[in-house]
């Protein structure tokens, strides 16, 4: 097949395209000086013969630090200078050192074939074109007198225009060959030429998450761990079906070639010209502020793709060559590559020239023009903001503080809650005032923190029940069933007054406060004033009832913390995933391995969406911010003092009682959002119907009358199995049912998400019908 596209570069390699492959081959002139005595506009390369070439790279095939001999096998050591001077691409192929860069389907995830396999057998395949470079330039004639001098057979022949695997550096890509460009630099007798293809859909920044998480290749990690057919990991893992293992990055490969001729470099100084082409490749990347695929935020950029891949060749140095002397071509050897350097300045220059036209080359094709890649890059940058929210890391220990966001995050929410409370200015009769509320304190949630812990309303009740059960009541309470359950009663009914009637005076002082300071204005000359004072505390009265509404749910700390599990059991981290496990639930985690942690993380996952976010939305709208704060304030006594047996068994089943009676509704709702996420959800591993089917039949394994049906339905729309040992275990009907895995943790909170959007929209509606029919806000 003829190529589409050959090229001559200043070093003496000649490149060859098509749209499967591009070769890079390299002239046997390594120590390459233009000829005095060449023509003017000759792109002759003069100088003796080198030994071969130096490359470093990240090549799949024959990568590393090598070096290739390239001594052609009909030359022989009496030849005059004449006949070394010869065409560069006379010499046989088996002789020549090559860089092959093969073109994979956008389908290939990179594991079957086994890359170097793949590799081999198109590099063992390859065959030259009648019509390439070489024949182009003797002609038919000149083919056929050679061939009769070929001392060796037609066998021979053929093989002879096979590449050699052994002088072939092999690299793979899913980029389109027509994305290939090229650059050149030169400088006092030194030439520099870069051939690159680029791929962007894989994006990466230094330190994104991994997408593979075994260290080992899976044969010898089997060696290692054993293979005990009976152990019940190796079950899971045979049971598992094929969606739940871990999936391939998408294609995008930027592969670079740097091929440096003019002289040999020393050992130092071809670590240092590697690092300034991979240097030069991350500034070409940060021209178009290319965003990684995987940031947390949408806002990392990339510093290339997941599978890049640098060649860099050099002439071999003569073993005589030093810093000091020369050898016998009279070659200096370079002993330097840093970017104090010109040749740091060539490579640099090069690199990033053929790697921006690659990359603009892609972005074209991708997006039709350069503006609308920016206006994507910018839309797909906001809606990072926003779904991603404003806490990228969660402290294993829960008393760390947690990272501060970053400052566009903040922005945004603030950005966002001031849309809200526009919408409530300018629109009152679109949304009502709960309804903005709402609004606000859910993109509070989002993407701003939470308010400090010493004025927050919910740590302020946990406190209060702790000094009142520890130092106000008399011990002898706990201790008489009557005296307890009676005492439980008054005490929960207290608590809920103290803070329910303390957020109610609150309110009102400062909905009075906006009214005062409007009504105070009203006869001040100055109308602008008057008008910014009305709206300044106008806003501020509407901002503490969206903050006091904010304190109590939060969704978006679960979810992070949900993700940050699934992080350390990927990479086992079984000890940090265990002082995590802490922030979701009060189970010892001491002994809990990673199937067991991950089942508790999907556990507190589905629940705590219930009694975090629905259920304060559910009362929020029966009884606004009040009514919120109120379920926050029983589901807290719940938790301290809610335990059968001990201490509190009689003191706490009032308050028990109570909790589970608030959360009958608000329960039951969850499972139907989380079985409606799986419903509209993309992700072919999540069954709605099986969720669905689940919550119904287990919901009655656990002791609550509410924690089944939410963590039912979440063991039945992933298909995994949860279980407390020896009180439940949801999901154990489920045909071909499994253990959790991290994986099942990111399905989980994916779902758990789009729940969570569900009923926010639910609640918004219900915000709006409740005005709307009682004129109630």
């Amino acid at each position: 097949m003829a190529w589409q596209r050959t090229l001559s570069l200043p070093t003496g390699c000649l490149v060859k395209v098509d749209e499967h492959r591009a070769v890079v081959e390299l002239p046997r002139t390594g120590v390459a000086r233009r000829s005095s005595s060449s023509s003017s506009s000759g792109d002759s390369i003069g100088g003796e013969p080198t030994e071969g070439w130096n490359a470093i790279s990240s090549a799949i095939w024959n990568g590393g630090s090598r070096s290739f001999r390239c001594r052609s096998s009909t030359s022989n050591s009496n030849s005059n200078s004449n006949s070394r001077s010869t065409s560069n691409y006379s010499n046989s192929y088996e002789n020549k050192v090559c860089v092959f860069n093969y073109k994979v389907p956008c389908t290939y995830d990179g594991l079957s074939p086994e890359p170097r396999a793949l590799l081999r057998t198109a590099i063992g395949k390859e065959r030259y074109s009648s019509n390439s470079y070489c024949d182009e330039k003797k002609g038919n004639s000149d083919n056929n007198s050679n061939n009769d001098n070929d001392n060796g057979n037609g066998n021979n022949n053929n093989n002879n225009n096979s590449l050699d695997d052994k002088s072939t550096v092999g690299i793979m890509t899913a980029a389109s060959m027509k994305s290939l460009r090229t650059a050149s630099r030169s400088a006092g007798g030194i030439f520099v030429d870069v051939v690159v293809t680029a791929g962007i859909s894989n994006s990466r920044t230094a330190g994104a998450d991994a997408d593979v998480f075994s260290m080992l290749p899976q044969q010898q990690d089997e060696r290692n761990t054993g293979n005990d057919s009976k152990s019940s990991n190796n079950k899971t893992t045979a049971t598992a079906p094929q969606e739940h293992q871990p999936r391939a990055p998408p294609p995008g490969t930027i592969n670079t070639v740097v091929v440096i001729n003019g002289a040999p470099l020393s050992e130092g100084a071809v670590v240092e010209a590697y690092a300034i082409a991979i240097e030069a490749k991350c500034a070409a990347c940060a021209d178009f502020r290319l965003p990684c695929a995987k940031s947390l935020y949408g806002n990392d950029l990339a510093q290339g793709t997941g599978t890049d891949c640098a060649v860099l060749l050099t002439p071999l140095a003569s073993p005589h060559s030093t810093s000091a002397s020369t050898n016998s071509t009279n070659v200096p050897l370079l002993e330097y590559a840093g970017k104090h350097c010109l040749l740091a300045e060539l490579i640099g220059q090069a690199v990033r020239e053929a790697t921006r036209e690659a990359i603009l080359s892609n972005l074209i094709h991708l997006h039709g023009s350069l503006w609308r890649y920016h206006g994507h890059r910018w839309k797909t940058y906001f809606i990072g903001l926003l779904l991603r929210g404003a806490r990228p890391c969660v402290p294993p220990k829960p008393m760390d503080s947690i990272p501060p966001a970053p400052l566009a995050v903040l922005l945004l929410g603030w950005g966002m809650v001031l849309v809200a409370y526009g919408i409530h200015v300018l629109s009152p009769f679109l949304l009502p005032r709960s309804a903005t509320v709402l609004i606000a304190a859910t993109f509070w949630d989002r993407c701003l923190p939470e308010p400090p812990l010493s004025v927050h309303p919910v740590v302020l009740a946990g406190t209060v029940i702790s000094i009142a059960t520890k130092q106000w009541i008399p011990e002898r309470i706990f201790r008489s069933p009557f005296l307890g359950f009676c005492g439980g009663v008054l005490f929960l009914l207290g608590t809920l007054s103290l803070f329910a009637s303390g957020a109610h005076l609150f309110l009102v002082a400062v909905r009075w406060a906006a009214v005062e300071a409007a009504t105070a204005t009203i006869g001040s000359d100055d109308n602008n004033i008057y008008i910014f004072q009305q709206h300044l505390m106008k806003f501020v009265s509407w901002l503490l009832e969206v903050m006091l509404f904010k304190t109590t749910f939060s969704l978006q700390l679960l979810c992070t913390i949900a993700l940050q599990m699934a992080r350390f059991l990927e990479r086992s981290q079984l000890q940090d995933a265990r002082n995590q496990l802490v922030w979701l639930c009060s189970r010892d985690p001491t002994h809990l391995g990673s199937e067991d942690l991950a089942g508790g993380t999907l556990e507190s996952l589905s629940e705590n969406l219930s009694d975090g976010t629905v259920a304060p939305w559910f009362w929020y709208i029966v009884l606004g911010p009040v009514g919120a704060l109120g379920y926050r304030v029983a589901n807290t006594l719940d938790s301290r003092i809610g335990y059968r047996g001990g201490r509190y068994e009689w003191f706490g089943k009032a308050s028990a009682r109570f909790d589970d009676l608030i959360n009958l509704v608000p329960a039951r709702l969850t499972a139907l959002a989380l079985v409606a996420a799986a419903a509209v959800s993309p992700n072919n591993n999540c069954s709605a119907k099986r969720g669905f089917a689940t919550s119904w039949e287990d919901c009655s394994q656990c002791s609550s009358p509410n924690a089944g049906w939410p963590m039912g339905a979440m063991a039945g729309i992933l298909g995994v199995r949860l279980e407390k040992k020896g009180e439940y275990a949801l999901g154990k009907n489920i045909p071909d049912v499994r253990g959790p895995t991290p994986r099942d943790i990111r399905n989980g909170h994916h779902v758990a998400q789009l729940a969570g959007g569900i009923a926010f929209v639910a609640a918004l509606v219900a915000c709006c019908v409740k005005e709307w029919i009682y004129g109630v806000d």
